[in-house]
């Protein structure tokens, strides 16, 4: 179990960095790690929806499109596509990064704990370790996920 959760750490540690740096494209502007959707138009092309960022309380800071550069229109063909990116911005996939390492510190320190408690101790790092095995679920198409790993 040692090993996937050294694995799981490192596909973390992977998503933190595509995240951060989705953020750092878009520059110094603030907010830039929530996204939102909206702006729909419609030109020849066909209709399109943009995806940009800004914080709405700072004056003077239009919004910055993340998607669509040299595209005709600009923005995402499709709103479904839009949507789900701004549903998985990089804020938020910081936040579940963060839940999930939390759950990896949790399921160490009760790998480890020396309790007087030994049933208790023992059935609470068994549920943990389900956890942290179906946490690595998503990332099972990655190279070195083990089938044994699998739930």
């Amino acid at each position: 179990m040692d090993e996937l959760v050294r694995w799981l750490g490192e596909q973390l540690d992977e998503d933190e960095r595509i995240a951060r740096a989705a953020i750092s494209v878009v520059g110094d502007v603030p907010g830039a790690a929530n996204w939102r959707f909206g702006n729909a138009f419609t030109d020849e092309g066909g209709t399109y929806w943009q995806i940009t960022t800004r914080t709405p309380d700072i004056e003077g800071f239009g919004p910055v499109e993340l998607v669509g550069s040299g595209m005709s229109g600009g923005g995402a063909h499709e709103p479904e596509i839009a949507r789900h990116a701004v549903e998985h911005d990089p804020a938020r996939v910081l936040a579940e990064i963060d839940a999930k390492r939390q759950l990896l510190t949790a399921y160490a320190h009760a790998a480890d704990r020396d309790v007087n408690e030994v049933e208790y101790a023992h059935g609470y790092a068994n549920a943990l370790g389900e956890a942290v095995r179906l946490l690595a679920l998503p990332y099972a198409s990655r190279p070195g996920y083990r089938e044994e790993w699998r739930p």
